[in-house]
């Protein structure tokens, strides 16, 4: 995800229409579900320019910090949520949509498999494709959103949520291998930004601390689309925007509405906002470290 003012155009664009066009009809979610699927297969695709060996060796590294990050980031909005004082009354929560006969997650999952596959045969447009796919998306979940102002009185817990799982998991991750605390950090705070932090932390300390990077955050986008129907219900709209961190605006928005809250997307768009713009400050500064 980068800063692009013509995602805010999209997004406005289905918000209005949403407003103007009643009754709501069945091809809108139909839509969005295929939306989603053509982008996580764009992503995979993207993938395709890094060489398969280097690919192979840092997948696994990147798998397992991003299970550090988003795995901490849930203890956090678990004990937050739990401890937090005068904790207002939440809303009744919406239950999600059935599985299909396939579950989404799987879905997901072979559309990223299968894009990368077909990168190696084809040569897609994919950066065309991703901002064009991510217009249709934003603009689609827009037409359904239920924004609720008030929500934005809890932007605190996913913020916190986020921001400590992330410095949690940095710090294990620099004790487990050693990592530089410079890339370690800039990687766990680009919050799922991976176009920003691969560049970033490979101008600043090399090649495949810049892969580590990308691969972390690319992983943290999907791996959030893929388990939030495993873990909406538990977590709501609250966890699921803490673990799309800054992705929770735009490619993972859908996920924390259709399977956390549908009123929480006020709330998601604007941790979203936030963190990207934390992003954007921190990794500067974090990658100055000596």
């Amino acid at each position: 995800m980068e800063f692009d003012p013509f995602l805010y155009v999209a997004f406005l664009a289905g918000l209005l229409a949403g407003w103007v066009v009643r009754p709501r009809t069945p091809w809108v979610p139909r839509a969005t579900l295929i939306t989603v699927g053509v982008l996580v297969g764009l992503l995979g695709a993207s993938l395709d320019a890094v060489p398969f060996a280097q690919l192979i060796a840092t997948i696994p590294l990147s798998l397992g910090f991003v299970a550090l990050i988003l795995g901490l980031t849930v203890a956090a909005y678990l004990l937050v949520v739990r401890w937090a004082p005068s904790r207002p009354a939440r809303p009744p929560t919406t239950p999600p949509p059935a599985e299909g006969p396939v579950p989404l997650s799987l879905v997901l999952l072979g559309a990223l498999v299968g894009g990368y596959a077909l990168g190696h045969f084809l040569t897609l447009p994919t950066a065309t494709g991703l901002t064009w796919a991510l217009y249709a998306l934003l603009a689609l979940v827009a037409f359904d959103l239920k924004l609720r102002l008030e929500g934005l009185r809890r932007l605190w817990v996913p913020l916190t949520s986020a921001l400590g799982g992330s410095a949690m998991a940095a710090a294990i991750f620099i004790l487990l291998t050693g990592t530089p605390p410079a890339a370690a950090l800039a990687t766990a705070f680009a919050f799922g930004w991976y176009t920003l932090a691969g560049p970033l932390v490979g101008a600043r300390t090399g090649a495949v601390l810049g892969l580590l990077a990308f691969a972390t955050n690319f992983l943290r986008e999907d791996l959030t689309m893929l388990l939030s129907p495993l873990l909406g219900r538990r977590l709501r709209g609250e966890g699921l925007a803490a673990m799309g961190g800054a992705t929770s605006m735009d490619t993972t928005l859908f996920f924390v509405t259709r399977y956390g809250e549908p009123e929480a997307a006020s709330l998601s768009l604007a941790s979203g906002l936030v963190l990207t713009v934390a992003a954007s400050l921190l990794l500067p500064a974090l990658l100055a470290i000596p």
